[in-house]
């Protein structure tokens, strides 16, 4: 899992001036610049008190227009900041009722408590000249009277904005009437909403504040990581999600600049509420934008179908539906299309994947003393939280977890499969088989493919003496390939301590005909993460904000080890895989490149989706042996483009949001990669495997997952001490060890640690 600070977040949007306006609506953007617990529910802004309301704030009795009244247009007339210059005074305005939201709507609470009124009138077509809006929220409180859409009311109150001028935090607040009374009025001519095809500059959305938008075209979800949390999801104009800056352009300036682009270019769309929708009666409703079924993932294409308002809320503008979605997704605002997507094909005739299974852990907390977990609605731990091991915390959480993957890796028909997060029980100190999570694992893909499909490669007699609680490991199919040798474990000190050692293992395509060549060697890598910098890391790890995140001189170190270790490998078909935590304009992966590998991968693909913007942090990796044994490589878009309600850790947090364990889709975090490899048909004859390079598990896994996992045949492998496990998240960071030293030999401090530094998220 990875953990890490939003990249490159940049506070507001860019008034770009390219993005012209045209009097019918705005001109569509020219396109883009060129081209662990898992995100663990970033929480929302604090809501300041809303100024008190009276317990009934309507009078009765209709007035007809014609009294002299404060125009909208002068109430938002900006003051100091981006606040209305009439902020503390008394005023009587009249409006249009365009949206309402009544406080405690069907037992929610955080409700937003009040209606939007605009300018009888108003709206339609651009002004190019506008500086004030015509739209204004009422806050009429807890028991005020909420007028229903249509209504033509006058309303006396106290300007505000809210959150209050004294905020921490929110750049942009709502300018918004505490109603003390309320009239209707009869007369008034509807407002209309303003065509919008894209995202309004500050400036624009300023002048717009509260009032009623029509978006126009395709826009497409570029974020749903709060939609089960918050109800929101990111939206940008267009047909494809952002892209993570590092992923497209070159760290530093070029991606500050390209990332500010991106900004200008998203809003999210809300559910017409502040409620967290995990906690409380919250938990009962339906999601607005997501279902089994109706998935809503990065990249889908939404059309609106209502109009909605466009106002700032928790410091930034969103679009908000003109009535409460959560709870009602009926009421939506949107449509949204797409399809998940069925497991890729590659050609050649041999394939290999890479696959990063978020913390497959089969010693589970239940089973911890002491360990507590992260609940479901339910009061029900669900996942490990702070203990030894991680992942599930429940023998059904585990069930869950295990049939997503096992879902997934039998899908991708893979010969060969390097994993990432598997469970390493000897560092995490609850036993003495470094394989039995690995031969879980095994016996239940076996259990949905068939007995003996599937074996494990076994660790090799020596194993490091400090390892990570989870490990990279290979699984292969007997059928098609075999193991030549022991697996080789790159004990290195860029690696100890900081992340997990890269594995290395040749592979015998198995065939009764000739084949030229038919070996070939993987080295499965899963690089330091973004989100943290170990304790007493010397300069250059710190994120310097170029978008790189923390630790970017120790990936470069980990990069430049794995070179000089695969270098012994460089007269035959070798290919580097894995979680590398660098994004592909990086510089861990220009060391890869620099030092003759080819990154076979990407083209435009994402492994990972982060804050809204999509990117690969897995990679393949080619040398010049195995180069033209390539036919295809390509990402199944199976995991980081769904929402996390989906994933087993989210399972039972919504009433109407059921586990999906039948099907592949977010079985982690991160999507697999897979490669096709031609090997059959040459001319010289395929060398002899060795008889006993692995451990084929029982076809019949243990009835639940327990201490006691099913252990290989051979001895425990030897080590030279105790081994130590690194800091919670699989990803971050544990004592420096021999860092100092490693720095000077790769290069005087690394020239590349000067660069300055930015996270993934």
């Amino acid at each position: 899992m990875k953990c890490g600070t939003r990249s490159l977040a940049v506070l507001g949007a860019l008034a770009l001036s390219a993005m012209g306006l045209v009097p019918a609506a705005w001109a569509a953007d020219g396109g883009q610049a060129d081209s662990e617990q898992p995100q663990s529910g970033a929480v929302q802004p604090a809501q300041p008190a809303q100024p008190s309301a009276p317990a009934s704030s309507a009078q009765s009795g209709e007035e007809r227009p014609g009294l002299v009244d404060t125009p909208i247009p002068d109430i938002q007339a900006v003051g100091e900041g981006d606040d209305s210059a009439m902020v503390g005074a008394t005023v009587t305005t009249l409006g249009v009722v365009t949206a309402a939201y009544p406080a405690g709507e069907s037992g929610l609470g955080a409700t937003l408590d009040g209606y939007t009124i605009q300018t009888p009138g108003s709206g339609g077509a651009w002004e190019p000249g506008r500086t004030r809006s015509d739209g204004l929220f009422v806050y009429a409180g807890n028991k005020g009277e909420i007028p229903a859409p249509g209504t033509c009311v006058r309303v006396t109150g106290t300007v505000g904005e809210f959150p209050a001028t004294s905020a921490k935090g929110n750049p942009q607040s709502l300018t918004q009437l505490a109603a003390t009374s309320v009239s209707k009025v009869e007369g008034c001519q509807a407002p209309t909403p303003v065509p919008a095809t894209r995202v309004p500059t500050p400036e624009e959305a300023e002048a717009l504040e509260s009032m009623l938008l029509a978006p126009q075209g395709t826009w497409t979800i570029t974020d749903n990581y709060q939609t089960n949390q918050y109800g929101t999801l990111t939206l940008t104009p267009g047909e494809a999600p952002l892209r993570s800056a590092t992923d497209v352009v070159a760290p530093g300036q070029t991606a500050r600049d390209y990332e500010a682009a991106n900004a200008a270019r998203a809003i999210a769309l809300d559910d017409g509420t502040n409620t967290n929708l995990q906690k409380g009666a919250a938990t009962e409703a339906a999601y607005a934008y997501l279902a089994n079924g109706s998935p809503a993932r990065v990249g889908y294409h939404v059309a609106f179908t209502k109009p909605v308002v466009l106002e700032p809320r928790h410091g930034s503008f969103v679009f908000q539906p003109t009535s409460m979605v959560a709870g009602h997704p009926d009421r939506s605002p949107v449509t949204i299309t797409g399809e998940r997507p069925s497991a890729p094909t590659v050609g050649g005739d041999t394939r290999v994947a890479t696959f990063n299974v978020l913390n497959y852990f089969s010693d589970l907390g239940v089973d911890e003393a002491g360990c507590k977990g992260y609940p479901d609605r339910k009061g029900t731990f669900v996942t490990a939280k702070k203990c030894k091991v991680r992942g599930a915390f429940s023998r059904e959480a585990f069930a869950n977890q295990e049939a997503k993957i096992v879902s997934a890796i039998n899908a991708l028909d893979a010969d060969v499969v390097a994993l990432e997060e598997i469970e390493n029980p000897v560092a995490v100190g609850v036993g003495t088989d470094r394989d039995a999570s690995l031969a879980r694992l095994v016996e239940a893909l076996n259990k949905d493919a068939g007995g003996g499909t599937w074996a494990y490669v076994p660790s090799p007699e020596a194993v490091p003496e400090a390892e990570d609680v989870i490990r990279v490991a290979f699984i292969y199919k007997p059928a098609t390939v075999a193991p030549v040798g022991p697996s080789l474990i790159h004990d290195d000190p860029a690696f100890t301590g900081l992340a997990r050692q890269p594995l290395a293992q040749e592979f015998a395509r198995v065939t009764t005909e000739r084949s030229a060549p038919a070996t070939f060697v993987v080295i499965a890598n899963h690089f330091k993460s973004k989100g943290s910098v170990p304790e007493g890391a010397p300069a250059g790890n710190v994120d310097s904000g170029d978008g790189q995140g923390n630790a970017n001189a120790i990936r470069v170190a980990q990069a430049a080890s794995l070179a000089s270790f695969a270098a012994r490998f460089s007269d035959k078909p070798t290919l580097l895989v894995g979680d590398f935590n660098s994004y592909s304009q990086e510089d861990p992966i220009k060391a890869l490149e620099a030092a003759g590998w080819e990154r076979v991968s990407g083209a435009g693909e994402a492994s990972y989706v982060y804050a809204g913007r999509s990117g690969s942090l897995d990679h393949v990796f080619a040398n010049a042996a195995a180069k033209p044994l390539l036919a295809g490589v390509t990402s199944w878009a199976v995991n980081a483009q769904e929402s996390i309600a989906f994933e087993y850790s989210r399972a039972g947090m919504n009433a109407h949001l059921a586990v999906e364990a039948d099907n592949p889709y977010r079985s982690s975090d991160h999507n697999p990669e897979l490669i096709g490899l031609t090997l059959l048909g040459g001319d010289a004859p395929a060398p002899t495997p060795s008889t006993e390079p692995s451990a084929a598990p029982t076809t019949e896994p243990s009835a639940a997952p327990s201490r006691a996992a099913p252990a290989s045949s051979r001895k425990a492998p030897t080590r030279a001490g105790t081994a130590s496990g690194l800091a919670r998240t699989g990803a971050d960071a544990g004592p420096a060890i021999g860092i100092g030293i490693l720095l000077a030999a790769i290069g005087g401090g690394l020239i590349l640690a000067s660069r300055r530094l930015r996270h993934r998220g």
